[in-house]
């Protein structure tokens, strides 16, 4: 019995089998050890993540809330407190503190940063403990004191409950900028005062040179909370062309809650406005009082700007009917004349005409 000899391998299958190989070899352990380590990872970056919660606590003061509320007079005093959820894998510190709110240029509520004193409500309030150092999934209640004073003012004051983060690096204690707390509103008893005032009003007209279109007026004002209610705004803004013609009035969005003490800028543009030379505008607000609060009885607010509003595509298009009427009563005046001149051309040449003597009537008379 014969052996076949086996075929010769060629270098290009050779090198073919060997790559297969390398690539198989490679590939295969990465292939294994990457989903650990991503899953690792995962756990880990989840583990990091820091989450907790601040609400008022069930006390004898109320159950359920969402807020702090109070209403005292001068020289009371009252004990409440914040309760404080750990909601992350790892134990946190964290400092409790209350400050005083104020409105944003944006028309929200804020509290004062950790760097500055209060000097209103949040000084008021005696925290039982500034820190609080939860372990993970675990809760605490935070008592404070509220100690209003004999001498403070009427109305409604703003502040809140604070926590803020604390993480310690290398010994060192390093206060980041992460806070969360629950919003506080006292309303000491006494005469209460609601006012806004309409400030700094300027108003300027955008026309367009299209005839048949109309442009538009850039508003802006301030609106001052001068009482010492906290107070929201219906709002409108009304125009009118001279001799109260062209009455047109457009209602905006409310104004946000705006803390007595405490302003809030608006820039609005109103479209649709037909120009009539001068324009008067109106800023009109009727205040209300806040969501949770009764409803209070104040007089509008408003300001005043006139502003020139020439209605230049109207004026281009009078101006063009005119010099075209002006030209066609020139031109038509011109052949007028022309004509004119030309039947008296023509009548003075007949009469010349007929006043010379014939050849016949020149041979007679000789």
């Amino acid at each position: 019995m014969t052996r076949r000899a086996a075929p010769p391998v060629s270098t290009r299958h050779l090198l073919a089998a060997v790559l297969t190989a390398l690539v198989t070899l490679l590939w295969t352990p990465a292939t294994a050890t990457a989903a650990p380590t991503a899953v690792t990872s995962a756990r880990a970056a989840e583990k990091d993540q820091i989450s907790w919660g601040a609400v008022p606590a069930d006390t004898r003061v109320g159950k359920g809330r969402s807020r702090f509320t109070y209403n005292l007079p001068p020289g009371a005093r009252v004990t409440d407190a914040l309760a404080v959820v750990n909601r992350s894998e790892r134990t946190i510190k964290l400092r409790v503190y209350a400050s005083d709110a104020f409105t944003t240029p944006s028309g929200g509520i804020d509290l004062l940063a950790a760097d500055k004193k209060p000097s209103d409500v949040g000084s008021w309030i005696t925290m039982k403990s500034t820190t609080v150092t939860l372990k993970s999934q675990k809760s605490a209640v935070v008592p404070f004191t509220l100690t209003v004073p004999a001498d403070a003012t009427p109305g409604d004051h703003s502040g809140g409950v604070v926590t803020s983060l604390i993480t310690e690096t290398e010994g060192k204690t390093v206060r980041l900028d992460r806070r969360l707390g629950s919003r506080l509103h006292l309303r000491v008893s006494g005469p209460l005062e609601p006012a806004l005032q309409v400030t700094d009003m300027h108003a300027e007209y955008r026309g367009t040179l299209n005839p048949a279109g109309s442009g538009s007026m850039q508003v802006t004002y301030t609106v001052a909370n001068t009482g010492n209610v906290r107070l929201k705004a219906r709002q409108l803004i009304r125009t009118s062309g001279l001799f109260g013609l062209v009455n047109q009035d457009a209602r905006l969005a409310d104004l946000p809650e705006i803390l007595p003490g405490n302003s809030l800028t608006r820039s609005v543009t109103v479209t649709g406005i037909w120009p009539t030379a001068r324009l008067n505008t109106d800023v009109v607000l009727q205040p209300v009082a806040s969501d949770d609060q009764p409803p209070v009885q104040v007089g509008q607010a408003t300001a005043t700007r006139s502003v020139w509003a020439w209605p230049w595509g109207q004026l281009i298009v009078l101006a063009v009917v005119a010099v075209s009427a002006s030209g066609y009563l020139l031109l038509r005046r011109r052949r007028n004349r022309r004509v004119a001149r030309a039947i008296s051309d023509a009548v003075a040449k007949a009469l010349e005409t007929k006043a010379e003597p014939t050849s016949a009537e020149r041979s007679s008379g000789n």
